[in-house]
């Protein structure tokens, strides 16, 4: 496991207080910007840029928010790569687009972006576009899941000003926060059924003592230490973090798809909040560029570039 220094420990803390008093599905992102501020999450990626951790920061820090609230997380999560791919005088609140072949790129809005850092995957190649430019084709339709990071298609302008960053790390860095975030979220899950079956009772015990229910909530747990174990693994050797970004977001969802059947009936009403969690997870997943790449990739490492007519 990978060693947790304690001033990281303390400021993810003070992080979980911050979030879980601002959490509110009514109120808008906006209205946390202060707190945010005051925290120091909306700067934490240039503010620890130069520091030996700093991947561990940032990916410690979006999976400790997206336990409480996912939305933020990724919010912070496409403000973090956009942040270490731009310079600070060229934009003051970026955030992160990635653009696949076949769909316009879908960003969060919350916050008021000034500009877009687009990853084009068909070419590896970094862009930026002032939000202005972007604004007559934003799309507001609702998609799944992420409410509060106000999730947007845009239309990426013809000559968009390339960036000299590096678009390998930018790619690194998206699934590396996006495959935190899957595993806040899957955490999330797992702890709201760990504690429904231990109070809820049937025939006067806890329903947590049923086999079959222990044998459920156990293969959560081991599915969500697989995917932390993957991150930390990421966070120790780049090499590897294909194996993170194509195995969270079918670990999250299956967790969620889990916690809801843990929780019967319950499971499907807004009192709890796993059906919010099933759709942030397919939000954050679909995010990613689709799990396909990224098991191709996979694939790759250990058989190498495919041949011969199938290719």
């Amino acid at each position: 496991m990978t060693s947790v220094s304690t001033e990281l420990t303390d400021f993810l803390a003070v992080v979980s207080k911050v979030v879980a008093s601002a959490a509110d599905g009514e109120s808008a992102l906006s209205a946390m910007r202060n707190s945010l501020s005051e925290t120091g999450l909306l700067d934490l990626a240039r503010d620890t840029a130069d520091e030996p951790d700093a991947l561990q920061w940032l990916a410690y820090t979006v999976r400790t928010v997206a336990q409480t609230d996912p939305s933020l997380a990724f919010v912070l999560a496409s403000r973090y790569v956009a942040d270490r791919a731009i310079d600070a005088e060229a934009a003051t609140e970026p955030t992160f687009a990635l653009a696949v072949p076949g769909s316009r790129p879908v960003l969060a809005g919350a916050l008021g972006p000034d500009a877009v850092v687009v990853l084009d995957s068909t070419t590896s190649s970094l862009h930026v576009v002032p939000w202005a430019d972007l604004a007559p084709s934003v799309d507001h339709e609702a998609r799944t899941g992420l409410q509060r990071a106000d999730l947007v298609s845009v239309t990426i302008p013809d000559g968009a000003a390339a960036l000299e960053g590096s678009a390998a790390e930018a790619a690194f860095l998206w699934d590396l926060l996006t495959g935190a975030a899957l595993a806040g979220v899957a955490r999330r899950a797992v702890s709201e059924t760990q504690s429904y079956v231990l109070e809820r009772h049937q025939f006067g015990v806890p329903i947590g003592s049923f086999a079959g229910l222990r044998a459920l909530v156990a293969d959560m747990d081991l599915t969500v230490a697989g995917v932390e174990t993957a991150l930390d693994r990421a966070l120790e050797d780049r090499t590897s973090i294909d194996n993170l970004a194509a195995t969270a977001g079918r670990a999250a969802t299956s967790v969620c798809i889990d916690a809801i059947q843990a929780h019967g009936g319950y499971g499907y009403i807004d009192e709890y909040p796993l059906t919010g969690l099933l759709r942030d997870a397919i939000g954050i997943q679909a995010r990613t560029g689709g799990r396909r790449l990224h098991v191709a990739r996979v694939a790759e490492r250990g058989l190498g570039p495919r041949t011969g007519r199938h290719q």
